[in-house]
């Protein structure tokens, strides 16, 4: 059997009793808001609260992933430090960023990678600010889709199985396949900064939330196929 016959014969379905959406949604949301919030631009965010954290919030997260040390340590960090540590890493070098955080940036402008994310955000109804529209490739942004699919897939009542299989599909297409060359980018930099921190912990995160999913989601042959 041919790959486009297996694809015509064959349909995706989500495990809900391994999902456990009820239970699984809120705290995976709350941890891609965690990262999404330590990975935007300290010149463009209001930081002087910083990001607190709250333990009860991840309760009922399905795999075991600490991430309270990290933000202890982003809160303690002086703002003045973080913009420079952030434009050092992210944003400036004589042969450009050491490490884009831009998908499109990092990957050297692959051929219709803006026009994939454009098709993700408008099908799921993810709108961004017009300031933000120019970067919708940034690392921050991804992950923020990620926070809105499952927050959706929590609230829906019959097209869960959409936002399940858009979350695999996004991670995939566009997490997954880069976040690990960024982290070993930023492995061999070896500055040791906190925007180093994170991305490897996100990295961690990553992999983890994603063979997770593709644990509850299988493909079956369709009847009468």
């Amino acid at each position: 059997m041919n790959d486009l016959s297996t694809a015509i014969n064959y349909e995706r379905v989500c495990d809900q009793s391994l999902r456990k959406v009820e239970e699984t949604a809120k705290p995976r949301s709350n941890l891609y808001t965690y990262f999404s919030l330590l990975l935007g631009s300290p010149h463009e965010l209001v930081l002087e609260s910083k990001i607190k954290f709250n333990d009860s919030i991840l309760k009922g997260l399905p795999y075991t992933f600490e991430i309270s040390d990290l933000i202890k340590e982003y809160s303690e960090t002086e703002i003045i430090d973080l913009k420079r540590q952030y434009s050092a890493l992210f944003e400036v070098g004589d042969e450009g960023p050491p490490a884009p955080i831009r998908e499109d940036l990092f990957l050297s402008q692959p051929a219709k990678l803006r026009e994939d994310l454009v098709r993700f955000y408008d099908y799921f109804g993810y709108t961004l600010n017009d300031e933000f529209q120019w970067q919708m490739d940034h690392l921050s942004i991804e992950i923020e889709f990620m926070h809105f699919l499952i927050f959706q897939e929590l609230e829906s009542n019959d097209n869960k199985l959409s936002f399940q299989l858009g979350q695999l599909d996004f991670s995939e297409k566009h997490l997954v396949n880069w976040i690990p060359d960024l982290s070993a980018t930023i492995n061999r930099l070896g500055s040791g900064d906190i925007y180093s921190k994170i991305v490897v912990e996100l990295n961690n995160f990553l992999l983890i939330d994603n063979n997770w999913q593709k644990e509850t989601i299988n493909s079956i042959h369709k009847t009468g196929s």
